[in-house]
């Protein structure tokens, strides 16, 4: 959840009240008390104070006697000890900056153990930016964190999802159901017509996806969105950066060791409702009645029986299990942190499963006063079962047929669907792989000249994923079999490194206050691909599941690679006047190799200036405001995410050719793609303009920004003549997007007794459209269906990136003389679709279609809840979006008798009986794309919800325990939305192609129960 900092003492130079006291005791009243003990009876409290969002020890916690001058404060456990004269009637008031303050009645006990909840970020409070660390009162650009405590929440093995809900300007969704899979996320809108992920840095190392990464190792997150925050990282800032920090030990601190555990089940969230098996045959006479076919396929649709519901058929409840063991804490000179994790996720389809090993070692060293030395290293190793291609089989599958026969065979499920026996298919498939990764670095700092520090670092990031497909040899029917057992192989193998040398500065005056960066960075980048398929293996046993178990006849091998390299210089300056006046530049300057020597290097600068209203003196009257914050920023950033050489010219061999009488075979080689030495950077332009607010000592927050994000440069392909020779098409820049929108958070953080309470919302608008396209400004299409659906999606100037493309609809024609009266594109009975002439010309053609929506919302949003009473605490993330539709491709697109959805039953029967649905038929005119495929994308989401409960310190200090707590937790627990399918959540990695439903693997429900414990 958000937070927001708190000033204190205004005029002061950052002035901050120290978290502790000194111990006063009142002897006077002591020895009252001694003198007289049948009238005050002093006596001894003693109990724990942790924190609520991670349930550790918090030291330097004040505890104070109401109305008193007794006081104390936690030790580095969190715990305390008072005497209170009067335990009947005293009531202690726990305080510490950061938290939201507790008074707790003493009514006679000698026990008290406190949960403070989190309330405010602290003036002082460091924040991770690019290439170093801000005080939260110096951050001019839009930065947003997400603690550990939030990362925790949802039981996935995935970290981006994490993010849901929780951060303006943010969206998140998952790229699939399927175990292991990441999440796609999208900060402030689509800027390109390229990869529009975010940038990833993970302890320093730049990253293009963090799937490695196990949640319960996340210290915070801090998302970049403005230029003025991720420029300095130059042409890989344009989508956003997301800084990861991963958990460090501390000097001096006593070991720790952390057990984690949670397990539970998965099941699908929402099933799609199919007709059952007698309206299935019921249509399917329909149909055939349509089609003037002379006998209906089933004469008694009574007759079918209960049928097969295919998805409880190949849906199942899948378990999930994860567990984690951690040690932290330091010596004199050492500190460290070391974890194991194994998380096993089950795929609610039957071969589908994820495994996942986790090692990480963090530590420092530090050697001298000035020098230091470490480390951070991740090792993850996964077990990947791949799920077959199933999902749209089932959709289409004629539920009229049974999985398998009396005798045990599968029976044949082609008699009049398209789709197969969708249960064969998955016991036919065996789709594996194993990955392996190595990410992280190496570090030292030395600290020179009073206020200079030097840092050099040498990361690393090797993946290797290899994946093996067999298929045995079967027959289901003539449709469904594979002749000869098959066997392909693939390894790929992407390795960087990446060096970076700064030197930081960082000086404080009476009245200014400098930092500055500047560095140079290096980094590479190379993959490698190898494969080949062979047939006939001698066996089905998967300890023949390799390429020379098959006949050497027909094999198949390829081999591809590709490097590039990146030289980078970077600057950036924080200058502050007063505590009010806030200024930053900054600076960094790209060279790539997949540029053209003319334009190999970019130039990517910002400038950010920020006023904090609450230190001037008008201000000092309004004692409710706590901080007020006024923010501007410009800068301009780029994307690299272009593919791998749009400046340089592409080979390729093995273009072979035989000749002559004795059939020579001629080895060749040609260009596949040309060069052009004048494409430059993709680049945006970004201004944004910010107010960051906190009321009542914190307990209320606001930030506010507006945004104004112009692409231009982006790089398309454009057409050139076949007679060149080359299979792609050469990069132009030439695309203009712009996105713009505004953000807000809110927070509000109280106490009322016992009880603490966390509200946070946030929402954002999105406006994306498309300003330029290049020479002649031609449209570009996606979304292609084949069949005769053809493409769905146009981007073209005026309309948003992906934007829905078809025929608007005008009900169903009901009689001859309305088909008479048309508009016609020919063929059209009663009971079709009646599509909008939208030129005017009298006729149905393609040029009366137009746009029918996006796939980008207009709004997102989000709430997250957070209560705390005694030793129960409950949390709640909620997300949601608005504006937005999805295109029901599945149900678009048919070959034969398949599956109907439930829809289908609202069909035009007779005058009258339906002005939405048309009569049933399989493809042609009806199953254009259209307005009828359209579906409302919006949603309103629980993201996970957790109910925890932390024992007493009275029972964990019998147990020698620092802190134990249980918990159940629930992910995805219910999605509200019109859409028909499995999940409304459909970005797409292409985005011309994206909110298109050909079949998603289903978002699961995740019910799970936990426990964390140190000691």
């Amino acid at each position: 959840m958000k937070r927001f900092f708190v000033r204190k003492g205004r005029g002061e130079h950052a002035s901050v009240r120290s978290a502790t006291r000194p111990l006063k005791r009142v002897v006077p009243l002591l020895v009252l008390g001694l003198a007289l003990p049948g009238v005050l009876a002093a006596q001894t409290v003693t109990g724990t104070v942790v924190a609520s969002e991670s349930g550790s020890p918090l030291p330097g916690v004040t505890v104070n006697v109401q109305g008193t001058d007794v006081t104390t404060v936690t030790d580095a456990s969190g715990r305390y000890t008072v005497e209170v004269n009067n335990p009947q009637t005293d009531t202690l008031t726990f305080s510490s900056i950061g938290y939201a303050t507790q008074n707790v009645p003493v009514n006679g006990r000698t026990t008290i153990d406190v949960t403070l909840v989190q309330q405010a970020v602290a003036l002082e409070e460091l924040v991770v930016v690019g290439y170093g660390t801000q005080q939260r009162r110096d951050v001019t650009g839009a930065v947003a964190s997400v603690e550990t405590e939030d990362v925790a929440q949802v039981a996935t093995p995935n970290v981006e999802q994490a993010l849901q809900g929780r951060i303006a300007g943010v969206q998140v969704s998952p790229n699939s159901g399927e175990p292991g899979q990441s999440a796609v996320v999208r900060i402030r809108g689509v800027g390109t017509l390229n990869n529009a992920s975010p940038l990833y840095v993970v302890d320093g190392m730049l990253l293009d996806d963090i799937s490695f990464l196990n949640p319960n190792d996340i210290a915070s997150m801090e998302v970049l969105k403005d230029a003025s925050a991720t420029a300095i990282y130059g042409s890989r800032g344009a989508n956003g950066v997301i800084i990861v920090t991963t958990k460090q030990g501390a000097i001096d601190t006593p070991t720790r060791f952390t057990v984690s555990a949670y397990a539970g089940f998965q099941e699908v969230q929402n099933p799609i409702d199919m007709v059952n098996a007698r309206q299935y045959a019921e249509l399917a006479n329909e149909l055939a009645a349509n089609q003037g076919l002379p006998e209906p396929y089933f004469p008694d649709p009574a007759a079918v029986g209960p049928g097969t519901d295919w998805q409880d058929e190949i849906f199942r409840t899948a378990p999930i299990q994860n567990y984690q063991a951690s040690v932290s804490g330091g010596s004199d000179r050492v500190s460290y942190y070391f974890s194991g994790n194994f998380i096993r996720q089950d795929g609610i389809i039957p071969k589908s499963d994820y495994e996942r090993i986790t090692l990480r070692l963090n530590n420092d060293y530090d050697l001298t006063e000035t020098l230091r030395l470490g480390n951070n290293f991740n090792f993850s190793y996964i077990d990947d079962k791949r799920a077959p291609n199933v999902l749209r089989t089932l959709y289409y599958a004629d539920p009229t047929i049974q999985p398998r026969d009396e005798n045990g065979n599968f029976t044949d499920g082609n008699v009049r669907s398209s789709a197969g026996n969708p249960a064969a298919t998955v016991f036919y498939t065996n789709n594996g792989g194993e990955r392996t990764r190595l990410v992280g670095n190496l570090f030292a700092e030395l600290d020179f000249l009073n206020d200079f520090t030097f840092r050099t670092s040498f990361g690393v990031d090797h993946d290797r994923d290899q994946f093996r497909n067999f298929v045995p040899e079967f027959i289901v029917s003539p449709i469904q079999q594979n002749v000869d057992s098959d066997l392909t192989v693939e390894t790929t193998t992407n390795s960087s490194w990446l060096w970076e040398n700064t030197v930081n500065y960082d000086w404080v005056g009476e009245r200014h206050r400098v930092s500055a960066v500047a560095g140079i960075t290096a980094q590479s980048f190379y993959t490698e691909r190898l494969g080949g398929s062979r047939t006939n293996l001698v066996g089905d046993d998967p300890s023949l599941w390799y390429l020379n178990a098959g006949d050497e006849e027909g094999q198949t091998n390829f081999n591809t690679a590709e490097d590039w390299r990146m030289l980078s210089y970077l600057f950036r300056t924080n200058y502050a006047l007063l505590d009010r006046y806030l200024l930053t530049a900054s600076l960094r300057i790209d060279g790539s190799s997949r540029f053209g020597s003319e334009n190999r290097y970019g130039w990517f600068p910002s400038v950010a200036v920020g006023w904090d209203l609450a230190q001037e003196a008008f201000m000092q009257d309004y004692e409710n405001v706590s901080a007020l914050k006024l923010r501007a920023s410009w800068g301009q950033i780029g994307n690299d995410k272009i593919g791998a050489y749009p400046g340089i010219p592409v080979v390729t061999g093995n273009l072979n050719a035989i000749f002559g009488e004795d059939e020579t075979m001629f080895f060749g080689a040609s260009p596949i793609e040309l060069a052009n030495p004048d494409v430059k950077w993709e680049r945006t332009s970004q201004t944004n303009i910010g107010l960051d607010a906190s009321f009542f000592d914190g307990r209320v927050g606001a930030t506010l920004d507006w945004y104004n994000r112009l692409t231009d440069g982006i790089l398309v392909r454009v057409p050139i003549p076949d007679f060149v020779g080359v299979s792609t098409q050469p990069f132009v820049n030439a695309a203009e997007v712009l996105n713009r929108g505004f953000e807000a958070t809110l927070e509000l953080n109280q106490q009322f007794g016992e009880l603490g309470v966390s509200l946070g919302l946030n929402a954002s608008t999105i406006d994306n459209e498309v300003k330029e396209l290049g020479q002649g400004n031609e449209a570009i299409f996606g979304g292609g269906l084949g069949n005769e659906v053809g493409i769905t999606t146009r981007t073209e100037i005026g309309h948003p990136i992906g934007a829905f493309w078809g025929f608007k609809v005008d009900g169903v024609f009901q009689t001859p003389e309305e088909v008479a009266a048309g508009p016609l594109r020919g063929g059209e009975q009663p009971g079709d679709l009646r599509y909008v002439d939208t030129n005017g010309d009298g006729v149905i053609t393609d040029a009366d279609k137009t746009f029918l929506g996006s796939p980008i919302p207009d709004v997102i949003y989000g709430m997250n809840i957070d209560l705390n009473w005694r030793w129960f605490d409950f949390s709640a993330n909620f997300s949601g979006q608005s504006g937005n539709e999805v295109y029901n491709g599945k149900k678009a697109v048919r070959f034969g008798v398949d599956n109907f959805e439930k829809s289908f039953l609202n069909r035009w029967t007779g005058p009258g009986t339906s002005t939405t649905e048309p009569r049933v038929t399989n493809a042609g005119h009806n199953y254009l794309a259209s307005e009828r495929f359209i579906e409302d994308g919006s949603f309103f989401k629980l993201n996970s919800a957790q109910l925890g409960y932390r024992l007493p310190e009275s029972v964990t200090s019998q147990l020698n325990l620092a802190s134990a707590r249980i918990y159940v937790n629930g992910t995805n627990l219910f999605t509200l939305t019109d859409y028909s399918g499995y999940t409304p959540e459909l970005i797409s990695g292409e985005v011309i192609n994206s909110g298109i439903d050909l079949g998603v693997y289903p978002t699961m429900r995740v019910i799970s129960f936990g426990m964390d414990v140190s000691f």
